[in-house]
């Protein structure tokens, strides 16, 4: 793109028509000189335009910017565009033999918008496109393609959605209290901080998913080893080791929020979070997912998981949580999407609501399974549970 350019060839790089363009120079939010404009002009001509488009006048954006409130050099960045390829999505599913409403749906299990059979597709989405014939060609069914997709799609946008709200709350927050307004506080917390950064918010996913997959990829190759020593009558294959889940929850959560507030309740559940990593760590264990005010866990090791339970509700209280409760049960679950299911599940989740607060309650499941070590359970009584057919005998685990 050449530094100068005429109305015209704005309009045409911008997507706007040249009286669009005259009506944002009345304005004042484009100033040519000399009659041409800069190539930044092209961003600020599409950021109005997505302004106009969320019901924001550009006579209202003219005002704020003479002001001195507004700047537009923040939302530049949202006028860049991927490059589109010369390729649409209907062509490029038809060259992949893959049906055009596979790939909608694969786009929305990402997350993504869905798109349109005509619409050009970026350059960057080929790369993606490509996996699908692959998968497709050694037998992956699309509802396995649809399985994996919302478990990237989930997590990549958690990620993403979260990260605007922390450069705000943490980074913007130290510009602002040096008496910057809001948006000249974001900008220079971007000219500051976020230039500097750059791509690494990308570049740590990259790390943590290589660091993470180590872990799990080793284990899963050593399965195969097993099965193939196994199969050349060299070595038994050990036999599966019965796995335990554990939902644990903060005893009165709820009041907690009516008392104090929404932000209280807040910096309670971030707390817990922090604590629930740091036990899952020491007891070789996996926080599955947080519930807000309470945790679902997964241990390979049942007697893990008892241990796990006591030092949660010994260590809440000396964090400045409130007393927590937890419910454990061991036997099979199915594994899918990355979560866990199950009667297994289902039961560790029923003793939890039982427990009172600073108890941890065992399902009889795990007590037929387990080693009483640094810990003994103690019979409580039978109970039915909710959803649950039969009755169930629970225990509570305390420390030897």
């Amino acid at each position: 793109m050449p530094d100068r350019l005429t109305e015209a060839e704005l309009a045409q790089r911008s997507g706007a028509s040249g009286e669009q363009v005259r009506t944002l120079v009345d304005l004042g939010v484009l100033q040519p000189s000399n009659g041409t404009f800069s190539r930044s002009d092209v961003m600020r001509v599409r950021v109005v335009a997505s302004l106009e488009a969320t019901g924001i006048e550009a006579e209202a954006v003219a005002r704020a910017l003479a002001s001195g409130h507004l700047s537009l050099g923040y939302l530049e960045s949202a006028g860049r565009r991927h490059p589109r390829s010369d390729r649409t999505f209907a062509s490029v599913a038809e060259e992949m033999g893959v049906p055009f409403a596979t790939i909608e749906r694969v786009y929305v299990s990402f997350g993504l918008v869905r798109p349109e059979a005509d619409e050009r597709v970026r350059e960057e989405d080929l790369e993606m496109l490509r996996i699908l014939p692959l998968l497709f060609g050694a037998g992956v069914d699309e509802g396995d393609v649809l399985g994996i997709a919302r478990v990237w799609g989930d997590s990549a946008r958690r990620v993403a959605q979260y990260l605007p709200h922390y450069f705000h709350a943490s980074v913007e927050a130290g510009f602002r209290r040096r008496g910057l307004n809001d948006n000249a506080a974001y900008e220079a917390a971007i000219r500051e901080v976020g230039v500097r950064i750059g791509r690494s918010g990308e570049d740590l996913l990259g790390w943590l998913f290589r660091r993470h997959s180590e872990v799990f990829m080793t284990e899963h190759q050593l399965e195969h080893v097993e099965t193939a020593l196994e199969a050349a009558g060299v070595r038994r294959r050990p036999p599966r080791r019965v796995e335990a889940a554990a939902f644990a929850d903060l005893s009165g959560y709820t009041r907690l929020t009516e008392e104090s507030g929404d932000e209280a309740a807040a910096r309670t559940a971030i707390a817990l979070a922090a604590l629930v990593n740091e036990v899952a760590e020491r007891h070789r264990g996996t926080a599955v997912k947080m519930l807000g005010d309470g945790v679902h866990f997964h241990f390979r090791d049942p007697a893990d998981a008892v241990r796990a339970s006591l030092e949660l509700v010994e260590s809440a209280p000396a964090r400045g949580l409130p007393p927590a409760h937890v419910g454990i049960n061991a036997g099979p679950m199915l594994y899918e999407e990355g979560d866990y299911f199950g009667r297994t599940v289902n039961v560790a989740a029923r003793i939890a609501a039982l427990a009172g607060a600073g108890q941890a309650y065992v399902g009889e499941s795990l007590v037929e399974r387990v080693a009483e070590d640094g810990f003994r359970l103690l019979e409580v009584g039978e109970f039915e549970l909710k959803g649950i057919a039969t009755p169930v005998r629970v225990y509570e685990a305390v420390r030897s």
